[in-house]
């Protein structure tokens, strides 16, 4: 069958964003389903375990790179190392998770992953920095493969009344472990070492894989007989693409995150405020990180009331939310002449709109791209958010080696999410914007 064939006949068995625009009935509240639904549950419950791990671990890591060379373009490194495999593993990251079943492909990320945890034991000095990022980089690689699935997976384990607040507690996973982990990391790993924190990152992995096994699920895996599977790997992906080329709106949504990334190399300043600026340690990233994830929390939880299941109200609100970004990110600016505190509430408002900026979008992708191209799209949607912010992360971390304002780096940031979000909204709004898969 041929490609554009195919994709119509998929496009008709799906539901329309017109549809979507209707209140399901009785949606389902949080805790009812996590209560009545043990397979999200179980699914949720990894998902945060294995976030807290790694947020444990960043931390941590932050504190190690700064701490051996002194140099902001130390821990913009580590936070390259953290995003670009993602971008570099869109090809086959997408195609694997459409392909294959995305529980084992959880699973196996998992326990990759706690292998890769224990690299960073191996730093002592500054000379073997590079192991460090070597095997942050790889561990990044396995994520790679886990978000993806991970968010492919969830309308599979839901009912359509549950959707809407699984894909709230599915984007909150990540914001409610920045906000705990870094926080509890910044503390274990300033009460009892640095080494403690990568060993209870790998431990991490090794339960989440356990929460996980415990997923029953029905899963839509492309048999190899079918038309599509005579595509290689990179043919897949780029029947992904062909798909998106084809839904401009659905194409959007997807470049939404990337939005973020243009100015995320402002998350370099986090530690830079607080080792040099606030002399505040590893326990003040920690502080500034758990500000940051309680903010993308929050915001997503706020604005459900206002916006409900309506795409256009939604389409605004994340519209909306880049200048909330920008304008946390002012406070954070200006916080160099007060507390840390003072920085850690312009984060926290910050956060707040980014989160309703992320989490908007995933949902909008999860109602309307069809479960047979979903992995490819949600690998392209955070490969795309994860080369803007590598790029923008060299930009600053550069910067801050040749001796530029943190300030004025700061401010950059707010200027270019401000110029996005009005940019977004321009543009969807041309494109007569439907999130829909109905040419």
């Amino acid at each position: 069958m041929a490609l554009t064939e195919q994709n119509k006949k998929e496009d008709r068995a799906t539901p329309s964003a017109e549809q979507s625009d209707l209140p399901a009935p009785g949606n389902a509240g949080y805790i009812e389903l996590l209560r009545d639904n043990p397979n999200f549950r179980n699914l949720w419950f990894g998902n945060l375990v294995s976030a807290a791990g790694d947020w444990f671990n960043n931390v941590a890591l932050l504190g190690l790179a700064v701490q051996l060379t002194g140099s902001g373009l130390a821990a913009g490194g580590v936070l390259l190392a953290s995003t670009l495999p993602y971008f570099l593993l869109i090809p086959i990251a997408g195609p694997v998770v459409d392909r294959f079943s995305r529980k084992k492909v959880l699973i196996v990320s998992n326990l990759l992953g706690a292998i890769l945890a224990l690299v960073p034991l191996a730093v002592r000095e500054a000379g073997t920095l590079w192991i460090m990022y070597l095997g942050l980089g790889l561990l990044v690689a396995t994520a790679a493969f886990f978000q993806p699935a991970s968010q492919a997976l969830t309308p599979n384990v839901v009912t359509a009344r549950q959707l809407y607040s699984a894909n709230v507690l599915s984007s909150s996973t990540w914001a409610i472990m920045v906000m705990v982990g870094s926080g509890l990391g910044g503390v274990v790993s300033a009460t009892f070492g640095r080494d403690v924190v990568f060993l209870l990152n790998s431990l991490s992995f090794v339960v989440s894989t356990g929460l996980i096994w415990r997923v029953k699920v029905e899963e839509k895996i492309t048999p190899r007989s079918n038309a599509s599977a005579s595509y290689s790997t990179w043919g897949n992906f780029k029947a992904g693409l062909v798909y998106l080329r084809q839904h401009p709106p659905v194409m959007a949504l997807a470049a939404c995150k990337a939005g973020w990334g243009i100015g995320g190399g402002a998350l370099v300043l986090l530690s830079f405020f607080s080792l040099q600026l606030f002399k505040a340690g590893d326990d003040g990233i920690g502080l500034l990180y758990a500000a940051r994830g309680l903010g993308a929390m929050v915001g997503p939880i706020l604005i459900r009331p206002f916006v409900g299941n309506a795409v256009a109200r939604m389409r605004w609100a994340i519209g909306l939310a880049y200048g909330v970004q920008a304008f946390g990110y002012l406070i954070f600016a200006f916080s160099s002449q007060s507390i840390i505190l003072v920085a850690a509430f312009g984060i926290f408002i910050g956060h707040c709109g980014g989160g309703v900026a992320w989490a908007g979008s995933s949902i909008l992708l999860q109602q309307t791209v069809p479960d047979q191209f979903r992995g490819r799209v949600f690998a392209i949607d955070l490969g795309l958010s994860t080369l803007t912010q590598s790029f923008s992360t060299v930009l600053w971390s550069l910067a801050l080696e040749f001796g530029f304002s943190p300030v004025g780096l700061a401010l950059l940031a707010v200027a270019s999410w401000f110029i996005f979000g009005l940019f977004w909204l321009y543009l969807t709004s041309l494109a007569r914007y439907r999130p829909q898969n109905m040419e």
